[in-house]
């Protein structure tokens, strides 16, 4: 009896085309996705990773790798290695675009946006964080706000910027005034350690969305209980008193007695007696 061979989908490695800046960053990151999608392959089938994993150089233009090896790394083609792909690779991406700084401050006030139609705030802080993540990458911006390289003389000063831009884009803005007043006065670690602002912001988020949620149903249930009618059935004077009620006057009736009455009462109504 045979042994049925299992099927693998086939992973092929995403091509390097182009030396621009977005082009590269985009290239590393399903360089990325593609090595690890290999290393889940071979944890399951038992393979030999680099066996199975494409290289570096072989997954280049070979247009592309031969202006690479001239104009980069100014060296023949037949001695660039994959690490000397990778690390080139590398630097471009965590470098800014032609050394320009940018305005790092109006750019994430452009880009960085809390996304307040997630009710969950653990996907709703998960995002935003994802979401700032992927500006830095994608402006090159590892090298003055980047989280990465913890050794390095300039990392605590990346650190409290970085925290600082996380901070100033918080919304709903009575988020950010608490995260900020907690900052200065309780959690001055949060100041530098992004991932303790990140569990700081998700308890308050947490906190201010209940709130928020108990301000709605006390809201909608208001408003469901002033649009009842009244059901209180009104009380005649019949069932007060047992009888029934006493007819009442016209207007002609009280306001003009009879002409008879009238006569009889009124002296100067009478003719005068004969004398």
């Amino acid at each position: 009896m045979s042994i049925p061979q299992p099927i693998f989908e086939v992973i092929r490695p995403p091509e390097l085309s182009s030396w621009e800046h977005a082009a590269l960053i985009e290239w590393y990151r399903e360089w990325e996705r593609y090595v690890e999608k290999i290393r889940h392959r071979c944890s399951t089938t038992g393979e030999t990773f680099e066996n199975v994993v494409a290289t570096v150089k072989g997954s280049v233009k070979p247009k592309t790798l031969k202006n690479m090896a001239t104009y980069v790394l100014k060296k023949p083609v037949a001695s660039v290695t994959d690490d000397d792909i990778m690390t080139a690779v590398q630097a471009r991406c965590r470098t800014l675009e032609n050394e320009f700084v940018p305005d790092v401050t109006s750019l994430f006030r452009q880009q960085l946006k809390m996304d307040l139609s997630i009710d969950d705030c653990d996907a709703r802080i998960f995002h935003y964080y994802e979401d700032f993540n992927g500006i830095v990458e994608d402006n090159g911006l590892q090298g003055l706000i980047g989280n990465g390289n913890e050794l390095d003389a300039g990392y605590k000063s990346r650190l409290k910027a970085r925290c600082r831009l996380l901070v100033d884009n918080l919304q709903p803005p009575v988020l950010k005034a608490q995260t900020n007043r907690l900052i200065d006065l309780e959690r001055r670690d949060c100041k530098s350690d992004d991932v303790a602002l990140f569990d700081l912001i998700l308890e308050h988020a947490k906190v201010q969305q209940r709130f928020h949620r108990m301000l709605q149903d006390h809201a909608t249930r208001g408003d469901s209980e002033s649009t009842k009618p009244d059901q209180k059935p009104q009380r005649s004077d019949t069932s007060r008193s047992g009888r029934s009620p006493r007819p009442a006057l016209s207007a002609a009736s009280t306001s003009t007695p009879p002409a008879d009455f009238t006569a009889h009462t009124d002296p100067a109504a009478s003719p005068p007696s004969a004398t």
